[in-house]
């Protein structure tokens, strides 16, 4: 992982989890929107509190955790277009494909 990324993401969270808003301080858990193998940007990582947003039941990573993954794809995928990229090179940053909502 990135460094100055790192700092980027945390120092944009402000201690706070990026998704529930709650005050987490350092127990803040960085994720990555897409899978690891996607360069580490400040746009594809994200600070969660750990064992809500993160790994808790409703989390990312918990057993209802796909509603949560979907809406942060879908605005990762919406920041790229607001950057000014084509579908082609979202779709290529997106690891191949483009999320509609609903899905």
């Amino acid at each position: 992982m990135d460094k100055k990324v790192y700092k980027m993401v945390s120092d944009r969270a402000d201690g706070k989890c990026e998704v529930c808003g709650r005050w987490c301080g350092s127990s803040l858990e960085l994720h990555h929107i897409l899978r690891r193998k996607v360069v580490a940007t400040p746009e594809n990582c994200i600070m969660l509190c750990g064992n809500g947003c993160h790994r808790g039941s409703e989390g990312i990573h918990g057993k209802n955790g796909h509603t949560l993954d979907i809406k942060l794809k879908l605005k990762l995928q919406e920041t790229y277009f607001d950057m000014g990229m084509t579908d082609e090179e979202v779709r290529t940053l997106m690891n191949g494909r483009l999320y509609l909502e609903g899905e």
